[in-house]
């Protein structure tokens, strides 16, 4: 992912504007899928209304640690299914049932319709 696609997300204003050096190089020091879950997770809590740092750097950093998977998603087939809706997805290759949590965090494959 580019670092203009970032920075125009967070629109950083003012004194905050100056940080750009600085996140360019935070940035770059993720791979391509961190960076993918470090914009997602910044995209939703902006549309949802949330907060995001008003400092570049510091919305950033501070969902990059948040924004990494943990473990393995749970494939429910053939499991007592939790109280949420469960999805048809694919991960490493094969067909389970998933959580929309664990697809989306996991940034698994779904049929395409």
């Amino acid at each position: 992912m580019r670092f203009e696609e970032i920075w125009a997300l967070l629109d950083p204003q003012g004194e905050f504007k100056r940080r750009r050096g600085a996140c360019e190089r935070l940035w770059g020091g993720y791979e391509a899928a961190r960076q993918a879950m470090i914009y997602e997770r910044i995209a939703g809590k902006k549309q949802r209304g949330e907060f995001v740092n008003p400092n570049p750097y510091f919305a950033i950093e501070d969902n990059a640690a948040m924004a990494l998977p943990m473990g393995e998603p749970t494939d429910y087939n053939h499991r007592k299914l939790p109280n949420v809706p469960v999805f048809s997805a694919k991960y490493k290759g094969k067909w389970g049932m998933y959580t929309l949590e664990d697809i989306r965090r996991f940034r698994l494959e779904t049929a395409k319709e």
